[in-house]
């Protein structure tokens, strides 16, 4: 019993993974996969000081290179951000649905009493709420601190469930279900992130861009250094 209870668990944090951008670890937020950049590309050498200055400007040479190529093939950094979040925006309004399917969740399962009014609670958060905290995104900034409120919610309705095993037993079968009120609600919300992901491009470009300057402006310290030793 043990084992299924954590079976279901791990999923309904598998789809919370597609809700939100932002999970937690031990209370603290962590890197999105969306927003941040989860590995760095264009590192600076861990070894500048035993190149050659020859290898020093083959090194700075080509990662010019590639600057220059994504710069050519990049929107500016602001618009590029503003391009994101559009997408990002698109992609909420398809996370907000919830507050519809939660009413249709109490009316199949039949759900009364306590239990009933905190998920009409929770449904109340998200259409009221988060759509009200929402007015305030303008940035990508901005939503990372809504994305973390919108995460907490849904997070903490999801353990409501748990709380409660034979309705939390069919939310995790309905999730599969297409045909329930949940499962189509995943199903759009899927199809929904998977245009985020594809879009991820317009933000890594500008982290590229970044990492390739911070390398350049190292190799060049590490050249001048050398020409100065020189002298």
């Amino acid at each position: 019993m043990r084992k299924i209870q954590l079976i279901n668990i791990g999923l309904c944090i598998a789809i919370m993974l597609s809700i939100s951008s932002i999970c937690f670890a031990g209370g603290e937020t962590i890197k999105s996969p969306i927003l941040d950049r989860v590995k760095v590309l264009h590192k600076v050498p861990d070894n500048l000081d035993t190149l050659s200055l020859e290898q020093l400007h083959s090194a700075r040479d080509s990662r010019q290179r590639d600057l220059e190529v994504i710069r050519q093939a990049s929107d500016e950094p602001e618009v590029a951000k503003q391009q994101l979040l559009k997408t990002i925006l698109a992609h909420d309004e398809v996370r907000l649905k919830i507050a519809q399917v939660i009413p249709e969740m109490i009316e199949d399962y039949k759900i009364e009493g306590k239990f009933r009014d905190s998920l009409l609670g929770y449904s109340n958060t998200f259409n009221v709420d988060m759509r009200e905290a929402r007015k305030n995104v303008h940035s990508i900034a901005d939503y990372k601190s809504y994305d973390f409120r919108f995460s907490a919610v849904y997070m903490s309705m999801l353990f409501k469930f748990n709380e409660k095993p034979e309705f939390h037993k069919r939310l995790v079968s309905d999730m599969e279900d297409t045909n329930t009120a949940i499962g189509s609600y995943r199903k759009e919300l899927d199809a929904s992130y998977a245009t985020v992901e594809h879009d991820k491009y317009l933000i890594q470009n500008i982290y590229s861009v970044n990492e390739l300057e911070q390398a350049i402006a190292a190799i060049e310290e590490e050249i001048s250094k050398r020409k100065q030793a020189e002298l």
